[in-house]
C-alpha cells in the first residue's frame, strides 16, 4: 500500500480515494463553521477519468459478470485528498478478471430508470466495436 497521483494509476488498480464530499447536517452555526468538510473513503477497481464539464474519477464498485458492466462511483478530482493503491492490476486480475477488458477500453451506457437518470459503466474491447459496425 502506497500513496499515488491520479498519473500514476492504471486502468484495473484497486483503489482507496479519500475525498471531500457534500453532506446535509443539521448542527448550530458554529459547528457548521467550524468544520465544514465531510470526509469520504471509496475504494474500488480505478476505470479511469471522464467528464466533458467535470473530471471525474470513476471508481468500480460492482460488475456484472456476464455482460461486463460496471457500477462506479463518480468523484469530482477537484474534491479528491489522497489515493492510497491497494493493489496493482495485475493482482486485482487475478481476483475479479472483468479488469482484463477494461485496459482497453470503457463505455458508459446511460439508460432511464423510473425516471432517474442511471448510468453503467459497460467495459467492451475496441474489436467488439468494430466488428458490430
Amino acid at each position: 500500500m502506497r500513496r499515488v497521483s491520479l498519473g500514476e494509476l492504471r486502468r484495473g488498480d484497486l483503489i482507496l480515494v479519500r475525498w471531500i464530499d457534500a453532506s446535509d447536517v443539521k448542527a448550530p452555526l458554529r459547528e457548521h463553521e467550524a468544520r465544514p468538510e465531510v470526509y469520504v473513503k471509496d475504494w474500488g477497481v480505478y476505470l479511469g477519468v471522464s467528464g466533458r464539464r467535470r473530471r471525474m474519477m470513476l471508481l468500480g464498485k460492482d460488475v456484472v459478470e456476464a455482460q461486463g458492466e460496471w457500477g462506479a462511483t463518480r468523484i469530482p478530482l477537484e474534491l479528491i485528498e489522497e489515493i492510497i493503491l491497494l493493489m496493482p492490476r495485475e493482482e486485482t486480475s487475478k481476483v475479479i478478471g472483468e479488469v482484463l477488458s477494461i485496459t482497453r477500453r470503457v463505455r458508459l451506457r446511460k439508460f432511464q430508470y423510473r425516471n432517474s437518470d442511471w448510468v453503467r459503466l459497460h467495459a467492451r474491447l475496441v474489436e467488439e466495436d468494430a466488428g458490430q459496425t
